[in-house]
């Protein structure tokens, strides 16, 4: 099944965007929490799939726009926010891991992972798109549209995610190392 295809059946692909996201916890490591980036992107591609299952177009609106993407990943992150409260078993667990996955729960790494998730999101979405306007409520208009041809998008995004793995395994092991070198 082709990608247009996929689309027209109602299937999201949500994944791509968590390539470039590993990229920025792979940067920014113990500043940035991937859960909250994957999180902002399924929460504003529900938007979507509501709109393709009900076969209404456009099928990008409010959450695909700056504005909207801005405000769903503030409250992304203050849902996460109030998880971390919830489940202090998990936090306490985090908190004994080193530095990359304690950011996972820390409230900065939150807040900018899922700022950065809501974001980066209708500029990915916005490349291919053309219902999208990122720009609404100012501008009905897409610049972003075809900037990109959709397989270079595509393995763009791919591919930022292989490098955004290996820089996060890189900084694990190091990590490791470390915590075994203050040990001995």
């Amino acid at each position: 099944m082709g990608r247009a295809e996929a689309y027209r059946r109602g299937v999201p692909f949500t994944p791509f965007h968590f390539g470039p996201g590993l990229v920025g916890k792979g940067l920014a490591p113990r500043w940035y929490s991937w859960t909250a980036f994957v999180a902002s992107n399924v929460i504003i591609d529900v938007e979507s799939l509501y709109y393709l299952q009900q076969h209404a177009y456009p099928v990008h609106r409010q959450l695909h726009t700056f504005l909207g993407a801005a405000l769903f990943g503030l409250a992304t992150a203050g849902v996460l926010l109030g998880m971390r409260r919830l489940l202090p078993n998990v936090r306490s667990w985090l908190d004994a891991r080193s530095p990359t996955i304690r950011a996972e729960a820390a409230p900065l790494g939150i807040v900018v992972g899922a700022m950065v998730g809501a974001l980066s999101h209708p500029v990915l979405d916005g490349l291919m798109h053309a219902d999208i306007q990122p720009l609404q409520p100012w501008s009905d208009a897409n610049p972003l549209l075809g900037l990109v041809g959709l397989e270079a998008l595509h393995t763009g995004c791919m591919a930022a995610g292989v490098v955004g793995a290996l820089l996060v395994l890189i900084w694990l092991v190091r990590e490791r190392r470390g915590s075994r070198a203050s040990r001995g």
